[in-house]
């Protein structure tokens, strides 16, 4: 029998956003409007941004709702999403949208807490009316709260904010931190052509800092061709469509574009989006933020990377410092080191299976957050984690820092221990479809 003595918080899980955040939530007298704008959840095939539809028949559930993490990867990947045989062998987990069936595979995962982020709202950032966008970070913010009234001791909703418009989003991050949200998520890239470490946004990072919420910064999957050109390179390769799969025109940018347009104007055109996109987009926005003393303007502002792995950390710090020092005629009495400041006042998540984390313990002891990714296809379980760190040699100590101290240290959560000991034989309850 597998067997654990301390909790494990969950720093970066997902729900998958349903029909009824659209057909609920959001007030009736904009609905249609606000739909328009951005619609998209994995019962249907279409994707409507910007007032224009785009087809998105492979971002269905493949990726977003079979991360169990016991179902070989290769096995998922082998099938096309939404035949009969997918449907048959996966089909939906429940839990990405019905919070009992969740807190169940929890408890099989061995994860006692977690922080809830969103899958398609994360695309918000594209969304041109600033209006709409509002009113959709409103609706889900609502949504994932009712959501966690399952148990408010075991689930935790990380709120989205609409950077399109900067007052509106000091308003809704008011709003959700009188509700007891603990984070607010942010995607570092592009929002209407302005980048969030600008100097038009302080005034909602000061707003963060007085409110005591941490800044998530999550990445998302880059897929957005770069140009017209791009985008019919892409579609003569792929055969179908526009070469657009999030959006309805070439959008600039997260640096994960570059990758993931080479490869899908070659052969074969595969999704590369997911292997270096995450990482390039959270990368870009550390060393900005690092090499400007951008996180000094606001000295209490507590920040998490989150999405992006977290081996590349120790290259990141080091070439910013190595960097910082050899142009120090340009930086300046205001940019302390990079070690220092990240040590100080930033968090950065792993998931369970990255090896090299474990290899490296020393460089995360204090700032590592665990994180499975569930329900989304590359999902990993907290017992996988507690294995590979027996097998690398990691403190039991630092363990429990990896895995839930650090998380509920940053959040200001008191730890819940609901699990103790690993379900050998368990079947996740599936989705209608």
């Amino acid at each position: 029998m597998v067997t654990k003595d301390f909790p494990i918080f969950d720093c970066d899980s997902h729900v998958v956003e349903p029909p009824e955040i659209w057909d609920e939530y959001v007030p009736s007298a904009i609905r249609s409007r606000v739909k328009s704008q951005f619609h998209f959840h994995t019962d249907t095939d279409v994707l409507h941004i910007n007032g224009r539809v785009v087809p998105a028949t492979r971002e269905r559930s493949n990726a977003a709702e079979v991360g169990w993490p016991r179902w070989s990867k290769k096995e998922v990947g082998a099938l096309v999403p939404g035949t009969e045989e997918w449907q048959r062998k996966f089909g939906r987990l429940a839990g990405c949208r019905e919070p009992h069936a969740r807190l169940r595979d929890m408890d099989a995962l061995g994860t006692d807490q977690v922080m809830l982020f969103p899958t398609w709202f994360v695309r918000l950032a594209l969304v041109k009316d600033a209006e709409a966008a509002g009113a959709l970070a409103r609706a889900y913010n609502d949504w994932v709260y009712d959501y966690c009234g399952a148990n408010r001791r075991r689930l935790f909703p990380c709120a989205v904010l609409a950077i399109q418009s900067v007052e509106q989003s000091i308003a809704e991050l008011r709003r959700v931190a009188k509700r007891g949200f603990k984070a607010a998520a942010i995607r570092p890239c592009f929002w209407n052509g302005r980048y969030p470490t600008l100097p038009e946004f302080d005034p909602l990072w000061r707003e963060f800092e007085e409110l005591g919420v941490v800044l998530a910064m999550h990445t998302f999957p880059s897929r957005e061709a770069l140009t017209p050109e791009w985008g019919e390179r892409i579609a003569r390769t792929r055969g179908s469509g526009h070469g657009l799969l999030f959006t309805d025109e070439a959008v600039v940018y997260s640096p994960g574009q570059f990758l993931s347009n080479i490869v899908f104007s070659m052969e074969p055109s595969i999704d590369a989006s997911e292997a270096l996109g995450f990482i390039f987009e959270a990368m870009t926005w550390l060393t900005t933020v690092l090499m400007t003393g951008w996180l000094d303007k606001f000295p209490r502002l507590r920040a998490a990377v989150l999405e992006s792995n977290a081996t590349w950390l120790p290259l990141v710090l080091s070439r910013s410092r190595n960097f910082l020092d050899l142009y120090a005629f340009q930086r300046g009495p205001k940019v302390r080191d990079p070690y220092e400041v990240f040590y100080e006042r930033c968090f950065i998540a792993f998931e369970g299976d990255e090896e090299p984390v474990y290899r490296m313990w020393d460089h995360y002891e204090n700032v590592g957050l665990w994180s499975s990714d569930y329900p989304h296809h590359d999902a990993e379980d907290g017992w996988e984690a507690l294995e590979l760190m027996a097998r690398h040699k990691v403190p039991v100590a630092v363990q429990r820092k990896l895995l839930g101290e650090n998380a509920r240290r940053l959040y200001g959560i008191e730890p819940v221990m609901a699990v103790t000991e690993r379900v050998e034989q368990y079947e996740p309850a599936k989705l209608p479809w």
